[in-house]
C-alpha cells in the first residue's frame, strides 16, 4: 500500500499537511526509497556457498533502516537488546523515568527536529540533580536514554524513556543505592521542575523571541 500511495502523498503533502507538520523533511523521503529497495536484488545481492555440499544461494542486501523496515528494525533491536544485556548494563538494579515535555512547548520541537536531540541532555541533567538532593553526593548514574516523538494516537508527542541504575557512583567509584523515587517527595517534584526548566533554555536558545523564567 506504501508502495502505490507514496508518490501521491510526496506531492499532496504540501497543501494537505506542511501547515500541521511543517516541511517534508528530506530523511522522510530518503528513509522510505531505502524500505523500498530493501530485499531487491537490483539494488545488490551476494552468492553465498556451502564447502561442504556445494550448494549455493543469493542473499539479498537489506536496508538496515532503523524504526521503519519491520524485517530490519527487529533484527538491529534484537541485536541491541542483547549488546545491552551483555556488555553494557551493570549488573545492578535499574529502572525507567519517563520525561514529556509541556504542551506549550512542543510546537518549537515539532518545527525544529534537531532540538530533540537536546533532550537527553536535559532529562540526564535532571537527574543528576535528583540524585544530588537525595543523597547530597555527587553521583553518576547508568543511564540509556531513548526519544520517542509520538503518542498512543501516533501524534506528535516528543517524550524520553531513560534507563537508570537506582543510585550512581561517587568520583572514588563507589556505587550508593537509591531504591525509591516517590512521587510526592520535594526532590522529585525538583526533578520535574529541571527538566521542563532545560527543555524550554534549549527551545529558547534556538528561539531567542521565547520569553522564559524559570
Amino acid at each position: 500500500m506504501l508502495f502505490h500511495y507514496f508518490e501521491q502523498f510526496l506531492l499532496e503533502y504540501e497543501n494537505r499537511f506542511e501547515k500541521e507538520y511543517g516541511y517534508l523533511r528530506p530523511i522522510i523521503q530518503g528513509v522510505v526509497n531505502k524500505y523500498f529497495d530493501c530485499g531487491n536484488p537490483k539494488c545488490g545481492f551476494a552468492r553465498i556457498r556451502c564447502s561442504d555440499c556445494g550448494m549455493e544461494r543469493l542473499l539479498m542486501f537489506s536496508c538496515k533502516t532503523r524504526g521503519f523496515c519491520p524485517s530490519c528494525h527487529a533484527k538491529r533491536r534484537e541485536e541491541w537488546g542483547a549488546w545491552m544485556r551483555e556488555k553494557l548494563i551493570l549488573d545492578t538494579p535499574h529502572r525507567q523515568v519517563v520525561f514529556t515535555i509541556p504542551k506549550m512547548l512542543r510546537i518549537f520541537f515539532k518545527f525544529n527536529r534537531s532540538l530533540l536531540s537536546s533532550l537527553c541532555l536535559c532529562g540526564k541533567q535532571a537527574l543528576l540533580k535528583y540524585l544530588r538532593t537525595v543523597t547530597g553526593r555527587k553521583l553518576t548514574p547508568g543511564t540509556i536514554a531513548v526519544i520517542q516523538s509520538f503518542g498512543s494516537k501516533i501524534n506528535f508527542h516528543p517524550h524520553i524513556h531513560i534507563l537508570i541504575t537506582e543510585g550512581g557512583s561517587d568520583k572514588y567509584g563507589r556505587f550508593t543505592k537509591v531504591s525509591r523515587f516517590d512521587d510526592n517527595a520535594s526532590p522529585l517534584m525538583r526533578l520535574k521542575v529541571k527538566f521542563v526548566t532545560s527543555t524550554a533554555k534549549t527551545a529558547q536558545n534556538r528561539n531567542p523571541w521565547i520569553i522564559w523564567s524559570s
